[in-house]
Order: structure tokens, then sequence, then C-alpha cells
């Protein structure tokens, strides 16, 4: 069949040049960042494309998944002790050190009388943020695996070769049933959406932060 991408990496490269009709915001308006082979334990995305603040100024500290956690158990427990953070955490003393550490400094905590409290709360730069898994063929796995990215973007896709979308298109209710999107793209570019989801609040806050601190880091 002629017109196929034949390596996966190709059909990315051009998608990465060709996502603005994917997006639900105007990319010459907002600034747009994009991320390929974006890998926070869920599988690794081919592309995250997320909307950001214009104002966002790059930092030289960026949290970790454990650093978000120790923040978070802080946020939800306002005078907590060292001690009672190494029992909900499990974790050795000196990787909590670290983490409290690193969020004193950014003043996202601070600590009076021997006990942890909030400090200035965390502001995520991401407005919006969509997570893309490319795929020559084989759209089931591809739609199982963009499911996982919701737990930290907004709206996830699949994206297939338009020579390969027949099978995935014979089961657009199966994408729509899990408010995945679906598109095709062709050599030249063109992009296709052929279902658009709904944008939808990141199942877990903790990996949204993780992105945000990944979108960051590029910053820096």
């Amino acid at each position: 069949m002629t017109g196929m991408f034949q390596r996966e990496k190709d059909l990315v490269r051009k998608l990465k040049s060709n996502y603005a009709h994917i997006c639900n915001w105007n990319t010459d308006t907002f600034t747009t960042k994009v991320l390929e082979e974006v890998d926070l334990g869920f599988g690794v995305a081919d592309l995250v494309i997320s909307k950001m603040k214009s104002s966002q100024n790059s930092k030289e500290i960026i949290l970790n998944y454990f650093d978000i956690t120790i923040y978070k158990i802080i946020e939800s427990n306002p005078q907590i002790s060292f001690e009672k953070i190494r029992h909900i955490t499990r974790a050795d003393s000196s990787t909590i050190k670290k983490s409290i550490e690193k969020l004193m400094v950014e003043s996202y905590i601070r600590e009076m009388d021997a006990l942890y409290k909030l400090g200035r709360p965390y502001k995520n730069c991401l407005t919006d943020s969509i997570a893309i898994e490319a795929k020559l063929k084989n759209w089931k796995r591809a739609l199982n695996q963009a499911y996982r990215y919701k737990w930290f973007a907004s709206t996830s896709y699949v994206v297939l070769d338009e020579k390969r979308i027949a099978g995935a298109v014979s089961n657009l209710e199966l994408f729509k049933k899990m408010n995945v999107g679906l598109a095709c793209i062709d050599k030249k570019g063109t992009v296709s959406v052929l279902y658009k989801p709904k944008k939808e609040k990141p199942v877990d806050e903790k990996m949204q932060m993780l992105l945000n601190e990944r979108f960051v880091s590029e910053l820096s």
C-alpha cells in the first residue's frame, strides 16, 4: 500500500510539525511546547503538547515524584512532624530530608517548632496538555496506552497512519467510551481528527505536577 509511513519515528517527526489541528487552543496565540518520549511511569508518550502560561520562568530545582508526594502530604496534613511523614511514606530518613530541603529552598514548605507547614502554593504552568500515542498499526495497543496517559494529561489521543486507520474507525465507539481521541496523518503532514475527546481533569494531580516539572525543566 503506497503512501504509508515505514517507521513510527517518521510519523512522529511529521506529526510534531503538524500538531496544531489536534490542539484545543490556537497555537499561534498561546505559548505551546512539545516534548517527545515523555516517560512518567505510565508508558512512554510519543508526544505531549502543552499550552503554557507565557509568564512562566525557568528554575534550577526540579521536583521529582517523591518530592511532590512529600509536598502533597504536608498540604493535606498541616503541622506534621518528620516522624509522621516517615510513617506515611515508609521511606528512609535521608530520602525524606533531601525532598524537604528542596521544598524549603523553593518555599513550598516551612518549618516551625519541628513541624512542617505549607509555604507558598504550587503553581502549575500548564493550562492544558495533550498526550499522544502514535502507531503505524495495532490501534488496540495504542488505545490502551493512550488511556493510561489520562493520569497526567487533560486529553489523550491515538494517531495512526491514514492508510492503516480503518480498523480503529470501525471501533470508534470504543474510543468514545474511553474518551480517547483518534486522528490520522498522511505523509504530507495533513492531520485529520476522527474523534475529538472531551477535556478532563487528569486522574492524578501528582502526576500532573510531575508533567509540569518536566516541562519546566526544559525551560531551565
